[in-house]
Formats: structure tokens, C-alpha cells, sequence
């Protein structure tokens, strides 16, 4: 997988996890798809803006799988922790809502620890 292509897997990821947080904690009554993007209280946008421009402007991007396993941190403390609460609602949910995603992400997961504890560079 290129960088381009990774970047637009953890965008869509991104927003599908903040997606589920914002509909699961309430924050709107009903999340509706307009214009192919998920309606989202102005904090969770702002927060979806803040980690797009972080996936889209990441210089480590061909050498990392996620930004949970990069040891540059690019977010600020309180973004974060925002993203860390939004990840730790969204993940065990991911798999109903989106399981084809969900696998493919613990594959990759799966497949860079193994490299890493043998000690293969990064494809």
C-alpha cells in the first residue's frame, strides 16, 4: 500500500469512528449522511478537521502503519486525548458498524507488529 493509499484508509477511518462517537454519545439526535460526509456536532467536526489536516500533512506517512505505533506525535495533548476517548468508544464498535473495515485494519496491525518484532523494514 502506497501513502496515498494510506492516507485515505485513515481518513475513512477517522470519520467513521468519529461518526459513531458523535451519534453513540448523543451529541446529535440522528447522524444523517449529506453530501457524503457524516453530520457531526461542531465539536466532533473540529475534531475531524484537526485529525484530517494531521493524516494529510504526516511526513511519516510511507513508513508507519497508524499513528498509534509512530513515535513522532503530531496532535496536540487535548486533541489527543479527544481522539483517544473517541477511538476508545468507536473501536469495539467498529466491527458492527463497519466490519469489513475493522478486519482490514487489525490485518495491517497484525501484519506490522510481526515485521517489527523480526525486525523487516516497513513495506
Amino acid at each position: 500500500m502506497n501513502a496515498e493509499e494510506k492516507r485515505a484508509h485513515e481518513a475513512a477511518i477517522m470519520t467513521q469512528m468519529i461518526a459513531i462517537y458523535c451519534r453513540g454519545k448523543g451529541h446529535l439526535g440522528r447522524t444523517r449522511i449529506t453530501d457524503g460526509a457524516p453530520a457531526l456536532c461542531p465539536d466532533c467536526r473540529a475534531l475531524l478537521a484537526y485529525a484530517l489536516s494531521r493524516v494529510e500533512g504526516c511526513p511519516r506517512m510511507d513508513i508507519k502503519s497508524f499513528c498509534s505505533v509512530c513515535p513522532v506525535h503530531c496532535y496536540s495533548k487535548d486533541m489527543r486525548a479527544q481522539v483517544r476517548d473517541v477511538m476508545r468508544y468507536s473501536g469495539p464498535r467498529m466491527l458492527l458498524h463497519h466490519p469489513l473495515t475493522t478486519l482490514r485494519h487489525m490485518w495491517i496491525d497484525f501484519n506490522a507488529r510481526r515485521r517489527e518484532k523480526k525486525g523487516v523494514p516497513h513495506a
